[in-house]
């Protein structure tokens, strides 16, 4: 009878997780909370197995999660809602059942309910059984999650894809994202990596957090946000995978899988994945030469680009829960990616009164590869005090680029006879290899019940070492010649080390405060070991430059009851270093009348960040209103600049330099409505307004005015088991020092069709019109240019998708799955 009584309770256990019902999660609460403890049999003091946990939302007792013990009485249940009040209730048969009231928020988004103890009692639960749906994209005051999983478009692409259809991001034609016009640091699962967007599989990604202003929790180098890509990991008990393989058009091939495992304290994650592809692109530039203020000359190229892809990597991951208190997590991951191109640019030099006077045309072939790897060891400490934490964690990056490039250049006069110097023939020899180490440790200290401490140590080590092997051949200076302008040897050395100190306070029941500063010391060097030049900057040197590693940040919030509205105020301090290709003295890209080259004396650029932020839900909760006025002040401002160059003013120098400032207001608006069941809409908007300066060096030059981007994403279950997806952006031309950019916009068109509840097939048009293109326009005293160029081509991508696995179950049968009866003998000792 006691054998029948318990299988009858696991039954009703386990019909809790069977299925949720869609609509039982307020619209905005994001499901990323976690809730764990450990549940005492009253009687024996030891560890209760089997127990059943269950989570509810207080306003209406619909099930939001749960779980069943294990054999010592721990438990943890994931993905809860974050902010609505919550009700957990842990019961087994023969037990008086134990019920509290918690909430979670983005301060606190985990809760260890400590020792739980039940006493014996006859009442029995009854069963209760519901299902629950994950929106695309919820919302927070301070950040927004994009679920990657919800976007059709997606699927059989990288990183790059997911952001392009994430609110108030876009990504510019190299592929690199930005926001409110600077460009966020990038982490993966909270920590730096070596992997670009396009290395990292769509498949692989869980969800994407957008921070636009982050505490000084976070490195002070995030003067344009954070973005945190998360990836996927088995939370519950079993298994669960999927394998993806994908064709397309422009030779777009693409396989991949990846498998969750999870039994007791062990947690498992593998993967791995390849993809190919090749695109044919066109750009044009148009360029009037100036002189005195009057034109004299034209210059007019068309460009024909041909590349080739392919990406090729994997993951592993494993994680052991040592205690319900003790997590040890260790991941690797390797990537490679092979790319080649074939540029085909044919030029046209007419003089003031348009006749002709040369043509050139130059045939550009590049070959790079390169390898990445990403190994993290970490570790997680929770105390039996509520909210007591401490995290740290070593991470070391390694990737290593070999490169070839070849520069063709054939000239000839205006009578089409090739001209004596012609052809210039130019190959480039190059690699680097890098090294960056970073170790981190983070504490969090509640203070009572109002306040609690934050604070943490990071130190980083980067090292770079580049090389640049330039040959020129012509009839004029012979082959193969060296070239020691264009040649260099670099080796750079970039070192931080960072303290952080951030106190939380509740001010009243709705009012809450943070406050906070973050020392950062920085030395960067980069040294030309062929030349004998050295450019380095400390923060602090000494005594000197302190205010440049102080960054200090304000952040005051209001909250209302039974509601996830809030009203947020924050205010800091932050610093952008330069990437390593705008330090790069090498020619990136080049044609007879374009040079592209970085700048090794780049200093970073310091900017002060204001927010306030609204978040309104409506509509009953199938609604919410993100609202954001922001603005920031900068210093120093890294920008590109273009200018003749001083010995041979037909040749453009495109390269970055530090301006006088910059500063940038907007108003950024975001609606999520689901009108009915199956249908979700999401609307983005920015406006800004930007003023922006050059330094004395570059003449001072100033522009100013406005701008503004949208993104709408419209995505709608219409029966069963087919859906579509409709993703539209446009991106106004944007204010730059020397002009402005061109306008940017496209729509994509997802189909979905679920063949079973396992298989299901996706068809996506990528830029359906064939509209995006990137560009910019450059108006000085000295030149007015034009010109574009496309990243890939418009293209069809089929997709299948097999999931598999089973949840909430154990990968290994238990020979006795029974417990003992209330206050009889057996189980671990209560500790």
């Amino acid at each position: 009878m006691r054998f029948l009584l318990l299988l009858a309770f696991l039954l009703t256990g386990l019909s809790l997780f069977a299925q949720r019902p869609s609509g039982m999660r307020p619209s905005g609460a994001p499901a990323i909370g976690r809730i764990y403890g450990r549940v005492v049999d009253g009687g024996t003091r030891k560890g209760a197995e089997f127990t059943t946990v269950a989570i509810r939302m207080a306003y209406n007792d619909s099930i939001v999660g749960g779980t069943i013990s294990s054999n010592s009485g721990e438990f943890n249940v994931e993905k809860i809602p974050v902010g609505p009040p919550l009700k957990v209730t842990v019961s087994f048969i023969g037990f008086r059942s134990w019920e509290k009231q918690v909430q979670l928020s983005r301060e606190r988004m985990e809760l260890d309910l400590g020792n739980i103890t039940l006493a014996p009692d006859a009442e029995l639960l009854k069963e209760v059984e519901v299902v629950g749906e994950r929106a695309t994209m919820t919302m927070q005051v301070d950040r927004r999650v994009f679920n990657v999983d919800k976007d059709l478009s997606t699927q059989g692409g990288s990183g790059v894809d997911v952001m392009k259809n994430v609110p108030g991001l876009s990504v510019d034609l190299d592929g690199n994202v930005e926001m409110r016009g600077a460009r966020p640091q990038m982490l993966i699962d909270g920590r730096p990596t070596a992997m670009t967007l396009e290395q990292i599989p769509a498949e692989d990604i869980e969800r994407v957090e957008v921070i636009t202003n982050p505490s000084v929790a976070f490195d002070a180098n995030a003067t344009g946000g954070i973005i945190n890509v998360v990836l996927k990991k088995n939370t519950k008990p079993g298994y669960s995978g999927q394998l993806q393989g994908g064709i397309g058009t422009n030779d777009r091939y693409q396989a991949g899988g990846n498998l969750n495992m999870k039994e007791g304290k062990w947690a498992f994650n593998l993967s791995g994945n390849y993809n190919t592809s090749a695109n044919n692109t066109d750009g044009t530039t148009d360029r009037a030469e100036r002189s005195g203020g009057t034109t004299t000359g034209f210059f007019r190229q068309e460009a024909r680009d041909e590349s080739e892809r392919a990406m090729t990597g994997g993951r592993f991951g494993v994680d052991w829960q040592q205690s319900n208190r003790n997590l040890i997590t260790f991941s690797q991951s390797i990537r490679a990616h092979e790319r080649s191109g074939n540029d085909v640019l044919n030029a046209t030099i007419l003089g003031p009164g348009s006749e002709l006077l040369s043509t050139t045309r130059q045939v550009n072939t590049t070959l790079s590869e390169m390898m990445s790897a990403t190994t993290q060891l970490g570790f997680r400490r929770k105390s039996p005090k509520e909210g007591r934490e401490w995290n740290t964690d070593l991470t070391y990056n390694t990737w290593k680029r070999d490169s070839r490039a070849g520069f063709d250049q054939y000239t000839h006069g205006s009578d089409g006879a090739q001209l004596s110097e012609s052809p210039r023939l130019q190959d480039n020899i190059g690699g680097s290899t890098n090294q960056q180490v970073t170790l981190q440790a983070d504490f969090t200290e509640p203070l009572g019940e109002k306040d609690k401490l934050e604070y943490g140590i990071k130190g980083n080590v980067k090292l770079d070492n580049t090389y640049l092997d330039v040959f020129v051949s012509s009839p004029v200076i012979g082959t193969d010649v060296p070239d020691t302008s264009l040649t260099n040897d670099y080796v750079i050395t970039d070192i931080i080390n960072a303290a952080y100190v951030n106190w939380q306070h509740r001010i009243t029941e709705h009012w809450s405060m943070q406050a906070g500063f973050r020392f950062e010391q920085t030395w960067f060097e980069t040294r030309l070991e062929d030349k004998d030049i050295t450019f380095s900057y400390k923060y602090p040197d000494g005594t000197e430059n302190l205010a440049k590693a102080i960054f200090p940040a304000l952040y005051l919030s209001r909250k209302w009851d039974n509601s996830l509205r809030e009203v947020q105020l924050n205010v800091s301090r932050k610093i952008s270093r330069p990437n390593f290709w705008q330090i790069m003295p090498f020619i990136m890209n080049a044609d007879s009348r374009n040079v592209r080259i970085g700048n090794p004396a780049l200093a970073p650029e310091l900017s002060t960040l204001a927010e306030v932020n609204h978040l309104l839900p409506f509509l009953n909760g199938k609604a919410s209103w993100l609202t954001s006025v922001f603005g920031r002040h900068t210093q120093d401002v890294i920008t590109s600049y273009a200018t003749p160059l001083p010995s041979d003013t037909t040749l453009l120098l495109n390269t970055f330099v530090n301006g006088s400032y910059s500063m940038t207001g907007g108003w950024e608006n975001i609606v999520k409505v689901e009108p009915v069941q199956g249908l979700q809409v999401t609307l983005s908007g920015t406006v800004q307004y930007t003023d922006v300066a050059l330094a004395d060096a570059q003449n001072g030059t100033r522009n100013q005015g406005y701008n503004w981007n949208a993104k709408a994403m419209l995505s709608w279950r219409f029966t069963k088991d087919w859906n579509m997806q409709l993703n539209g952006e446009y991106e106004g031309p944007r204010i730059q020092p020397q002009g402005r950019s061109l306008p940017q916009y496209g729509i994509d068109f997802s189909m979905g069709h679920d063949l079973n509840k396992k298989l299901s097939a996706a068809l996506s048009v990528n830029d359906v019109f064939f509209t995006r293109r990137w560009g910019n326009i450059i108006d000085t005293d000295r030149l007015y240019q034009e010109s574009f160029r496309r990243r890939e081509m418009r293209f069809v991508r089929f997709t299948l998708t097999w999931k598999f696995g089973e949840q909430n179950t154990s990968l290994f049968r238990k020979r006795n799955n029974q417990r003992p009866e209330p206050g009889s003998t057996g189980g671990e000792m209560d500790m």
